[in-house]
């Protein structure tokens, strides 16, 4: 994560937190068993995915880092243990009982239960009016075009130039088509375990203007 050593509020001492704890993939296979393409993976990421993920978060640029789709914290814990304070990090997540398991693992951390394909509306009513960076797990390869065009488009509306959203995927492509989107994409990392590998792609409006036909 840039900027990575940003003191936490206060001078408080960030303190380490593990990016699985006991019974987290218990309680995400249960929900992903009743909403696999809702919920996208059958387990949650494990250290090395969510210390990837949080290197990509820019600190040094205003406004909060938005978490979309928490889970049980495995990616969240992740950006904590990396050095995004606590009061910087907002969560959506749909799943109510996920929600109340992030406030309780995570305490600090804004938690928004709710669909983040209503990510304009979330964030009004939350007052976030600008967003450093925002990193992604949700299955947003299955989300209709219509659906990933108004996620996409509040949240660089509140990402302003040169601003990064960053999707972590088991897709082996871009999980979104970029070009039609406005997007410049590029796959940053890829993470072999299992025999599987995950990609975390970084995805910037594009500096060529998109023709609507």
């Amino acid at each position: 994560m840039r900027d990575s050593r940003q003191a936490a509020p206060d001078g408080a001492t960030l303190r380490p937190r593990r990016a699985t704890a006991p019974g987290d993939r218990e309680t995400f296979f249960r929900h992903w068993l009743r909403d696999p393409l809702g919920i996208g993976a059958a387990v949650p990421s494990g250290r090395r995915v969510a210390q990837a993920m949080a290197c990509e978060v820019e600190l040094a640029r205003p406004g909060v880092v938005l978490e979309l789709g928490g889970g049980t914290g495995s990616v969240t814990c992740g950006l904590l243990a990396a050095g995004c304070p606590a009061d910087r990090l907002v969560v959506i997540e749909r799943e109510p009982a996920l929600a109340d398991h992030l406030c309780r693992r995570c305490p600090g951390v804004r938690v928004i239960c709710g669909d983040a394909c209503n990510a304009e509306t979330l964030l009004a009513d939350e007052g976030i009016a600008m967003l450093a960076t925002v990193v992604s797990s949700l299955p947003i390869k299955w989300f209709p075009r219509s659906a990933q065009r108004a996620l996409l488009e509040a949240c660089f509306a509140r990402l302003g130039a040169d601003g990064a959203f960053v999707q972590l995927t088991n897709a082996l492509a871009s999980p979104l088509a970029a070009a039609e989107l406005g997007l410049a994409g590029e796959e940053v990392t890829r993470i072999w375990a299992h025999f599987l590998p995950t990609q975390i792609w970084r995805y910037r409006r594009s500096a060529i203007p998109q023709v609507t036909p």
